[in-house]
């Protein structure tokens, strides 16, 4: 009778096990079959009453992330001649899982000839342009608004030059693109000609999660 008892006692006990799977996103809870009705009652033992249910809470988290897709572009490269009026876009893809900002800088507020430097023959050795972004998030399209490229040096009076930048609301964008975009008029507005030579400009694009 003791050995009955005992292996009876060991059907009876409670026994759980809970797995997570390597993931953490599967629960499982066993719970042996409430056989002590029939084998505590042969025993002469009194059972407790057993429960008809059991509520698991599984739990998870997703850490935040925000950044520019790898792989991207990092040079705009003009085929026509900086005098001719033009316009260029960039397409940078985003992977922000939260609302976000995005800043702009540039390095000298203008193109500038990196062949020559002024001479005093006249002729213009640098060029201001127009810079603006657009941000494709899954509650609509953000615009920036046109900034001229003197106003994206740091301190600058373009919105994206601010510390705050251009934020995207309560937008995220995942698999969505960034738009720049470049532009200038033709030189012949402007009253100078250009000098010969290279031109160019160095603009930061920075992302981050909005704070």
């Amino acid at each position: 009778m003791a050995q009955f008892v005992k292996r009876a006692f060991s059907r009876c006990s409670p026994t759980a096990f809970v797995d997570f799977g390597e993931r953490g996103l599967l629960a499982r809870f066993y719970i042996l079959p409430a056989i002590c009705a029939a084998s505590w009652a042969f025993a002469g033992l009194a059972c407790a009453q057993s429960t008809d249910g059991v509520e698991i809470v599984v739990s998870a988290t997703v850490a935040e992330r925000c950044g520019f897709a790898p792989g991207g572009p990092s040079t705009l490269n003009v085929a026509v001649d900086l005098e001719e009026a033009h316009s260029q876009n960039l397409a940078l893809r985003l992977d922000c899982n939260t609302p976000f900002q995005v800043t702009a800088k540039s390095e000298a507020g203008r193109l500038t000839n990196r062949s020559a430097s002024d001479d005093l023959s006249g002729y213009a050795f640098t060029k201001a342009y127009g810079f603006s972004i657009e941000l494709d998030t899954d509650a609509g399209k953000i615009r920036s608004g046109r900034c001229l490229s003197s106003t994206l040096v740091d301190g600058g009076d373009c919105v994206l030059a601010q510390p705050g930048g251009l934020g995207s609301g309560d937008g995220v964008a995942i698999g969505r693109d960034a738009t720049l975009t470049v532009d200038w008029p033709a030189q012949t507005t402007l009253g100078r000609r250009l000098a010969a030579g290279d031109y160019s400009d160095t603009i930061t694009i920075s992302i981050a999660a909005r704070s």
